[in-house]
C-alpha cells in the first residue's frame, strides 16, 4: 500500500528535511511540494542535498494537490489558511498545539493510539518533545514536587533558513546567550503535556542542529538513579525511538536520526533528567512522519530507521 503525500512548505530546513524523509519512505508517493518564493523552481534547486532523488518543481500553496496525507511545514501564524478539508493532516508548525480542539497532540510516545485515530494532528515542537519526554515519567506517577526547571540548548538551524542577523556566521560561530525570557511559545506546550508547572529557558550556542535539554526536577519523595532510570525504561518500553542512558547523552550522537536520547542522574531528592534530539528530525520532519505512520497503520518506524551521523 502506498499513500499520496503533498507537503505544503517545502523551502526551509524542515521542510527540506520531510522532502528527504518522505522520498526514502517505502509507503509514500510524493505527488506535490510547495514554496510561494521558489514556485516553478525545481525541488533540487533549492534543496541540493536531493539531486538525483525528485524530479518535482515547487508549486504554489494553494496549488497543493489533494492527498491522502498532507504536511504543512510553514512558519508559525501562516498554516491555518492552508489546512484542506480532504484527507488526514499533519501540522509541524506552532499553530494548533494548544487549545486548538479537533487536533491531537503530536508526541507519538505519548499519545500513539490517539494519533492513530486522528485526522489532524500539531505535531510537537524541538524543544517541546525533549522536555516533555524528560518530565512525563515522573510527572504522570505524581512524584514531582514544584516548578520544573527546564535548560535548553539550540542550533543555529532553529531559527530557520531564512537569513537574520542572529544566524551570521561570524555571529553565531562564538555565541552563547539566553532569549524567550519568560515567554519562549514552547513553556505553555510543556506544560499542557507535562502537567506541572514549568521554568523554561533556552539558549542559543555555536551548533547547527540539535537540542539539549536538562530538566531540574524535585520529588516528593527522594529516588536513587537506577530505579528511575528503569522506571523511565517502563515508561518506553514501547518506543523505538527513545534511548535511554546513565549521566548525559550528546547532541551529536543523535544527529540526522530520529532518535532521542535520555540520561538520568538523581541525589538528594533531586533528579536530573538529560535530552537530546536532532531539532530537525525527532524535533520536526522525523516526528511528522512519525505520527503519519501511526495515522495510516504502518510500522512506526517506515523510513524513520536511520543511524545517527558522526561526526
Amino acid at each position: 500500500m502506498k499513500i499520496r503525500v503533498s507537503l505544503i512548505g517545502g523551502s526551509g530546513f524542515i521542510g527540506g528535511e520531510v522532502l528527504r524523509l518522505l522520498l526514502g519512505h517505502p509507503q509514500v508517493e510524493l505527488v506535490s511540494v510547495t514554496a510561494n518564493e521558489s514556485a516553478g523552481r525545481r525541488v533540487d534547486e533549492i534543496q541540493p542535498n536531493l539531486r538525483g532523488f525528485t524530479d518535482l518543481a515547487f508549486a504554489r500553496h494553494e496549488q497543493a494537490k489533494e492527498a491522502d496525507a498532507t504536511l504543512l511545514s510553514l512558519p508559525h501564524g501562516e498554516t491555518a489558511r492552508y489546512v484542506p478539508a480532504k484527507g488526514r493532516v499533519l501540522d509541524l508548525s506552532g499553530d494548533h498545539r494548544i487549545g486548538h480542539p479537533g487536533w491531537t497532540a503530536g508526541i507519538p510516545e505519548l499519545h500513539r493510539d490517539a494519533i492513530a485515530r486522528a485526522t489532524r494532528v500539531a505535531c510537537a515542537g524541538c524543544f517541546a518533545t525533549a522536555a516533555i519526554l524528560s518530565i512525563v515519567p515522573l510527572s504522570s506517577r505524581g512524584l514531582v514536587a514544584g516548578r520544573v526547571i527546564v535548560d535548553g540548548k539550540t542550533g543555529s538551524s532553529g531559527s530557520g533558513a531564512k537569513p537574520k542577523d542572529s544566524t551570521l556566521h561570524a555571529f553565531r560561530a562564538t555565541s552563547l546567550f539566553g532569549y524567550g525570557m519568560f515567554s519562549h511559545r514552547h513553556q505553555p506546550e510543556i506544560e499542557q503535556a507535562a502537567g506541572v508547572p514549568v521554568l523554561f529557558q533556552p539558549h542559543s550556542t555555536p551548533l547547527v542542529r540539535g537540542v539539549f535539554t536538562t530538566s531540574y526536577v524535585s520529588l516528593k519523595e527522594e529516588a536513587h538513579s537506577a530505579a528511575l532510570l528503569e522506571l523511565y525504561r517502563e515508561t518506553y518500553s514501547a518506543a523505538p525511538f527513545v534511548r535511554l542512558q546513565e549521566g548525559s547523552p550528546n547532541v551529536n550522537w543523535t544527529k540526522g536520526s530520529n532518535f532521542v536520547d535520555i540520561g538520568v542522574q538523581a541525589q538528594d531528592g533531586t533528579v536530573v533528567v538529560f535530552a537530546a534530539l536532532d531539532n530537525l528530525v525527532k524535533g520536526g520532519a522525523g516526528q511528522a512522519l512519525q505520527c503519519m505512520n501511526l495515522m495510516f497503520g504502518f510500522e512506526e518506524t517506515a523510513g524513520l530507521n536511520l543511524a545517527p551521523a558522526n561526526p
